[in-house]
């Protein structure tokens, strides 16, 4: 299933505590995806969606392509950022995965662990062959948990 872009300008729908969210443009879905396959579908098109603001977002200040994994709300948020994780770019990418949120909490802790070690692996793995992301000095992090906790992608 294709998902559907919606463009909110200076507030993220699914965060209200978003930083800086006055800048930023955020170009955020809604996920019907509970199976792994449709999962990970949706995340490919939200990195490509991502990806595709590479180009208007990188500046001589980016260092990372941050990927935040929100595990209470199972909410994707893709951005280029400062060497400190303080500053992002203008344009911000959010995918909720309402449905998968629901079944995953009702399975409980060790479900939510295992869909985010997934999530990490898929955003692994569309990166590493992203001809348009390698066009750009970025670090591809990820989290789970805050942007003090990173891992490379």
């Amino acid at each position: 299933m294709s998902l559907n872009w919606t463009l909110s300008e200076g507030q993220n729908p699914f965060a209200a505590d978003d930083l800086c969210a006055a800048e930023r443009r955020f170009h955020h879905t809604e996920s019907t995806a509970m199976e792994d396959s449709a999962v990970a579908n949706d995340i490919d098109a939200a990195l490509e969606k991502a990806v595709s603001f590479l180009n208007a977002n990188v500046k001589n200040e980016s260092r990372y392509f941050l990927v935040e994994w929100d595990r209470s709300s199972s909410i994707l948020r893709l951005a280029v950022t400062d060497d400190r994780k303080q500053q992002d770019a203008t344009d911000v990418v959010c995918c909720r995965f309402a449905a998968l949120n629901q079944q995953l909490q009702a399975q409980g802790a060790e479900a939510v662990e295992q869909c985010s070690e997934k999530v990490q692996f898929w955003l692994k793995d569309y990166l590493s062959s992203c001809a348009a992301f390698m066009d750009y000095s970025l670090v591809a992090v990820f989290t789970d948990s805050t942007r003090d906790r990173v891992r490379m992608l």
